[in-house]
Parts: C-alpha cells; sequence; structure tokens
C-alpha cells in the first residue's frame, strides 16, 4: 500500500464527512472537529500500522488511567501552596501526570519494541502480513483518539475556563458523552482500588451525613440563579425514582428558596459543607423557613452541568439512597451558576 492509496482513503473518508448535514442530525462544529481528529488519528493507525498503533494505544491508555488515580494527590499539593482552586489545582495535575507519564511510557515501549522486532515470530509476521497490518492499524489509532479526546475536552470542561467554551463541549452530542464516559472511568477506578466518590474532575460533593467542610478557593460574588438547571434536575430525579417504582418528588418554592440560598452562599463565601459557616445544619435552615417535616435530606454537588452532577449523585450511596428514598415527596432543588467555575446544586428533600 503505497502513500497515494492513504491519501485516496482520506480524500474519500473526508468527502463523505462534508456530505453529513452536522446541524440536521444534532451535532455541532465541535463534533465536527471530533470527527476529523478520529480521522486523523485513524489515518495514522494505518501508517503505522497495528503493532506501532497498539503500542501508542497503551502508553495513551496505561497514562490516562495513571494520570486518574494521581492528580488528587498533587492536586491537593498544588492548591495547598498556591492556594489554587480544587478545579484548577486538579485539571493542571492530570495534565501534567498524563503527558509526562505518556512520553515515559511511549519511548520505553517503542524501544522495547524494537528488540522485539528480532524475534523471528515478529519477522515473520511482517513479511506475512505487512500490507493487512496497516489497514488493521486503524483500529489503535480511533481508540487512542477517543483516549486523548476525553482527556482534552476533560480538562477544558475541568479548568475555569470561559463558559462558551464549557458550553460548546456540552452542548457537543460526541464530545458530551466523552467527558460522561471519563466520568464513569474515573468513578469505576475509584470502585476498583478502594477510593471513595468524593471528588473527580468534574465532579464535587460531601457525603450527606458529613460534618466536613472544604474550601473551595475561589469566590463568585453573583451567581446566577439556573431554573432550567433545576428542573432539568427535577426530572431527572424522577426519572431515577420512576425507574426504581418509587412516586415521583414534587417541587416546593419554599425548599427551592432554601436551596438556592444556600448555594448562593457557599458561592460567595467560598465554602463547600453542609453546614453553614454559623455552624446551622441543613434541618436548622429548614426550622427557620418554618418547613414542618418528619424526615429530611440534603444532596450537595458543584458540577459544570446538570448531567455530571446527577450522574455523580447516583454513583454515591449515600446521595443516591436520598433520591431513591420512599420517605421522600417534596424536593427543593437550588442552582446557581458560578460561571466559569461551575454550577452549584443544592437538592432539599422532605417528606
Amino acid at each position: 500500500m503505497s502513500f497515494f492509496d492513504l491519501q485516496t482513503i482520506l480524500a474519500q473518508f473526508s468527502s463523505l464527512l462534508m456530505a453529513i448535514p452536522f446541524p440536521r442530525i444534532g451535532l455541532t462544529y465541535l463534533d465536527f472537529i471530533i470527527v476529523f481528529v478520529i480521522l486523523f488519528y485513524a489515518y495514522e493507525g494505518i501508517v503505522l500500522g497495528l503493532l506501532l498503533a497498539s503500542v501508542d494505544l497503551m502508553s495513551f491508555l496505561l497514562s490516562f488511567v495513571i494520570a486518574l488515580k494521581g492528580y488528587s494527590i498533587l492536586g491537593s499539593f498544588l492548591s495547598e501552596q498556591f492556594s489554587l482552586p480544587p478545579g484548577v489545582s486538579n485539571a493542571i495535575s492530570f495534565f501534567v501526570i498524563a503527558l509526562v507519564t505518556e512520553i515515559v511510557l511511549s519511548l520505553v515501549f517503542r524501544y522495547l519494541l524494537r528488540k522485539a522486532y528480532r524475534l523471528r515470530i515478529l519477522q515473520a509476521y511482517q513479511m506475512r502480513f505487512s500490507g493487512i497490518d496497516h489497514y488493521l492499524g486503524i483500529l489503535p489509532g480511533i481508540a487512542s483518539a477517543f483516549i486523548i479526546l476525553s482527556f482534552l475536552l476533560t480538562v477544558i470542561i475541568s479548568l475555569p475556563s470561559s463558559p462558551l467554551l464549557k458550553q460548546a463541549v456540552t452542548n457537543s452530542l460526541v464530545g458530551s458523552r466523552l467527558v460522561t464516559h471519563a466520568a464513569i472511568a474515573e468513578k469505576t477506578l475509584n470502585d476498583v482500588f478502594g477510593g471513595a466518590l468524593h471528588e473527580t474532575l468534574n465532579f464535587l460533593t460531601i457525603e450527606p451525613e458529613s460534618n466536613e467542610t472544604l474550601a473551595l478557593r475561589f469566590t463568585v460574588s453573583e451567581p446566577i440563579a439556573d431554573p432550567a438547571s433545576e428542573q432539568e434536575m427535577l426530572a431527572g430525579v424522577n426519572r431515577e425514582r420512576k425507574r426504581h417504582g418509587l412516586a415521583p418528588v414534587v417541587m416546593d418554592p419554599v425548599l427551592r428558596t432554601i436551596a438556592r440560598s444556600y448555594a448562593k452562599t457557599m458561592l460567595q463565601e467560598g465554602f463547600f459543607s453542609h453546614f453553614d459557616r454559623q455552624g446551622n445544619s441543613p434541618f436548622d435552615r429548614m426550622d427557620k423557613a418554618g418547613i414542618s417535616y418528619l424526615s429530611a435530606g440534603e444532596n450537595l454537588a458543584l458540577a459544570p452541568n446538570t448531567q455530571l452532577a446527577m450522574q455523580g449523585l447516583m454513583n454515591s450511596p449515600g446521595h443516591r439512597a436520598n433520591i431513591l428514598s420512599p420517605n421522600f415527596g417534596h424536593v427543593g432543588i437550588g442552582v446557581m451558576d458560578g460561571g466559569i467555575y461551575g454550577k452549584m446544586f443544592v437538592q432539599e428533600f422532605t417528606d
């Protein structure tokens, strides 16, 4: 297979993509860019062949896993030493660890592969399957593209960057799914290695019964209420309850006011906890508002969007128990938009 054959394949594939009416089928221009990145890595996989492309895939995959497991340690150090917000320190740590690890692993694996080429079995493989080897390289090439894109988009949505940039990722049909699956992968790793799901790159929470307080290391002077996200989260909560055979919860305007007020307070004062600066618990706040209840609960989350917030809460046993509790019939959901820092979600449940 010559270089011109590859050019022909690439040109034909590009023509096919250009003919697709992206806006009509729900795709954005970021999706268009993502498709071309995948196309580039597929082309590179063909050029490298199955063996070399598989080596690159292995280094990408391992560096991604190592970065997911190691960023919190370096992130905590950077946050303490330089007073960085958790989102910034974690994203920087994730990027640095993944980049350095990928470079080192790629060099090591390629060195080992060069040594392995001296083996007769690999020499025989090269002689017999050299043609198909290049075409098979498209598979690890595409897989590498998905890993790289998941990594880059996760960092973009984690950093306090332009809201328009974050919105471009969350509105992207392909990009949003890559970020979601990256969060699922991180949660899976936490389960496998015994971590507790309190914080991921795109999600922060504290267990419902915890008296822990986390310094956000940023403040937002005028966060904006987000009724659309509140309704989206209410729909998500009731969708989960219906899936488990439970009656829906009803939005309570007084509880929503409490939730909005507390979400605003946390962003303005730069902390994250079930207890405010005066030591008041969720139940104290409900009592002061004149709410009558026999059972109650509170869920908190800081995330870029409702989808990631709900996913994180449902993956946490304590928060999941509140969402799926048969004892609760009313909820107040408050969402305050902190701009580049993400959205603060507060769920107040009562019977």
